[in-house]
């Protein structure tokens, strides 16, 4: 399976965790006096599965707000696109309007001549 095939909270989770292994296996061997090797493993473990799960939710909480964000900006335009029709229907409307005014107008100064 190629790399970029792997979803991309995973990734970052693999990323992360390797990072951290490498520091935790370099402070153990350098500085810290008495190392239980066994819980090496294991607090690689925990850390992957805590990043992994914090890395999945935010991936997905991402995800979530990218569609709101979308959705908001579609209905936004629907609005907008409603917005002009209402106005073009207003227009056209006080056109017809001041055409039956200026009518009545123009019949109403004939029958005073």
């Amino acid at each position: 399976m190629k790399w970029r095939q792997i979803p991309r909270w995973l990734r970052d989770t693999c990323s992360v965790v390797g990072a951290m292994s490498v520091l935790l296996i370099i402070y153990d061997l350098w500085f810290a006096k008495h190392v239980n090797w066994a819980m090496v493993p294991l607090q690689i473990i925990v850390a992957f599965l805590a990043v992994g799960v914090w890395s999945y939710f935010s991936a997905r909480s991402q995800a979530k707000r990218r569609v709101a964000e979308q959705q908001k900006a579609a209905a936004e335009q629907q609005r907008q696109a409603a917005a002009e029709q209402r106005q073009r229907e207003a227009e056209k409307s006080a056109a017809a309007t001041r055409e039956r005014n200026a009518a009545r107008n123009r019949a109403h100064q004939q029958r005073r001549k």
